[in-house]
C-alpha cells in the first residue's frame, strides 16, 4: 500500500513539472510570437525616417556665355590736334640787290629862269672807267636795235654821275634824291650842267655793266629813260664801294 502512494506522488510531480515546462514554452512562443507581431505589425513601430532626400545638386552648367562686360562705347581717340599753323609769314628772301630805283622823272629845262652860276665842287682829276664806257656801249646798242639815234658820251655829266654815286656810298642812302646836292636836277645845275630835256637812273649792288643795264632794260621807267629819243647825251659814274651806278641824260 505504501509503494503505490508514492508511485502515483512521483507521475504527479512529473506530470507537474511537464505541465509547468510545457506552459514555460507556450508562454515562452506567446512571447515571441508577440514580438515577432510587434516587429511586423505595421503602424506598432514608426518606420524609420526617410532620410531627407535633398534632391540631387545638378551642377550648374559652366557659363557659356560671359556676362558682357558693360559695353562703354570705345573712346575713340582724339585725333591728334593739328596745330594752328603758326602764322606762316614768307620766308623772308633777302631782298635781291636794289636794282634800280624809279627813275627821276623827266624834267624839262625852265626856259624862264636862269641856269644858276654855282662853282661846282673840285673833284681833281678826272677820266670815264672802263666800266663807266661799257654802259655807254651796251646803252647804244639797245637804242640803235630800237631804231634810236645814239647817244653822246659826255664826259663832264659823267664826273657829275660819278659824284652822285659816291655820295650814296658815302651817306648810306640809295634815292634820287641827294642829301648833300639835292635832285638830280638841282645837282645837274649846281654843276653848270645845261638842259633842255633831263633824266637819271640809279642801281646798286650789281657787279658788271652787262648786269645793271640788263636790270635797268628790265624795268619799265628805267627802260623809257634809256630808249627816250629826246636825250642826245650820257653820263655814267660807278663806284665800287658798294656797287653804285649813276645814269643821267640830258636832250
Amino acid at each position: 500500500m505504501q509503494t503505490e502512494i508514492v508511485r502515483k506522488d512521483c507521475g504527479a510531480e512529473a506530470a507537474a513539472k511537464e505541465a509547468a515546462a510545457a506552459a514555460e514554452k507556450a508562454a515562452e512562443e506567446a512571447k515571441a510570437k508577440t514580438a515577432e507581431a510587434e516587429c511586423e505589425a505595421p503602424g506598432t513601430k514608426p518606420a524609420e525616417k526617410p532620410a531627407v532626400t535633398t534632391p540631387a545638386q545638378t551642377q550648374k552648367p559652366a557659363e557659356t556665355t560671359k556676362k558682357p562686360a558693360a559695353t562703354t562705347p570705345a573712346t575713340t581717340t582724339k585725333p591728334a590736334e593739328t596745330r594752328k599753323p603758326a602764322a606762316t609769314t614768307p620766308a623772308q628772301t633777302q631782298k635781291p640787290a636794289e636794282t634800280t630805283k624809279k627813275p627821276a622823272a623827266t624834267t624839262p629845262a625852265t626856259t624862264t629862269k636862269p641856269a644858276e652860276t654855282t662853282q661846282a665842287p673840285e673833284t681833281g682829276a678826272y677820266s670815264v672807267s672802263a666800266e663807266e664806257r661799257e654802259v655807254v656801249r651796251l646803252v647804244n646798242e639797245i637804242r640803235r636795235s630800237n631804231g634810236l639815234s645814239e647817244l653822246t658820251l659826255n664826259e663832264e655829266l659823267s664826273r657829275v654821275a660819278r659824284i652822285k654815286s659816291e655820295d650814296m656810298a658815302k651817306n648810306n642812302y640809295f634815292s634820287h634824291n641827294s642829301p648833300t646836292y639835292g635832285s638830280p636836277f638841282d645837282m645837274m645845275k649846281r654843276f653848270g650842267i645845261s638842259y633842255r630835256a633831263a633824266g637819271e637812273n640809279i642801281a646798286k649792288g650789281q657787279r658788271s655793266a652787262q648786269a645793271v643795264v640788263d636790270a635797268w632794260m628790265n624795268s619799265e621807267g628805267h627802260r623809257a629813260n634809256i630808249l627816250n629819243p629826246s636825250f642826245t647825251r650820257i653820263g655814267v659814274g660807278f663806284t665800287s664801294n658798294g656797287y653804285h651806278w649813276t645814269q643821267m641824260f640830258i636832250g
